[in-house]
């Protein structure tokens, strides 16, 4: 692979888990629906084809009414089977939220300069802040190839990192951050009551797979 072509697979990962993590942030407003529609001949065969032939006519008021009915019962504990978009939830023997995951990725993200922004007031190892995290790493991997082929990128701590480490350090993130996601996702497969976020829950584990295969193959 060429340099070219590894920052343009930076820059496309980029996207995709910022798209990802703003689908899990908060609710759809009008604007991210919008984007979302836009995308739809791109994405026609996908997880989200189902979403679109449902809605490719529908009121796009009521489109948000319902998407943010699904967003809160889903992840906001609006019905007797909320689904937690957190690390801890996953991955501690109690299931409890604030475990050793959430100091642990944390911790990461001040080693690598990702501020978690004043208004997002969840628990850190929330999915939307792990999948930025990603996206963070992939765009200091394009911006350090495209200033130098040779060029290196600084963590916060002050250590020197090439971007074959920036890349090691988001294959390390997805195998010991990310794991918890698949069983996440099936939960939300079980209880939307939207196709659109069934269809995210598909699109998420579609990209965390194609995502650990590329990793493995750079």
């Amino acid at each position: 692979m060429t340099t070219e072509e590894l920052m343009e697979l930076m820059e496309e990962r980029a996207l995709g888990y910022r798209f990802l993590a703003r689908a899990f942030r908060t609710a759809p407003d009008p604007t991210f629906i919008e984007a979302v529609m836009s995308a739809s001949e791109a994405n026609a065969d996908g997880p989200l084809a189902p979403f679109y032939s449902e809605t490719d006519d529908a009121d796009r008021e009521q489109l948000r009414i319902d998407l943010a009915a699904d967003y809160n019962q889903l992840f906001l504990g609006m019905s007797a089977h909320p689904v937690a978009p957190y690390e801890s939830v996953y991955t501690s023997e109690e299931g409890l939220m604030m475990q050793d995951a959430r100091d642990n990725v944390l911790h990461t993200y001040q080693q690598w300069g990702l501020r978690v922004p004043d208004e997002f007031d969840l628990p850190e190892d929330h999915i939307t802040l792990e999948f930025d995290l990603m996206a963070c790493l992939a765009d200091r991997t394009r911006a350090t190839l495209e200033a130098d082929e040779d060029a290196a990128s600084r963590t916060e701590e002050g250590d020197v990192c090439s971007a074959s480490e920036l890349i090691a350090a988001q294959r390390a993130f997805l195998d010991e951050h990310l794991s918890w996601v698949p069983a996440f996702c099936g939960d939300v497969e079980k209880h939307a009551r939207t196709a659109f976020y069934y269809g995210i829950a598909g699109l998420t584990r579609q990209q965390l797979e194609a995502d650990r295969e590329t990793l493995r193959s750079i």
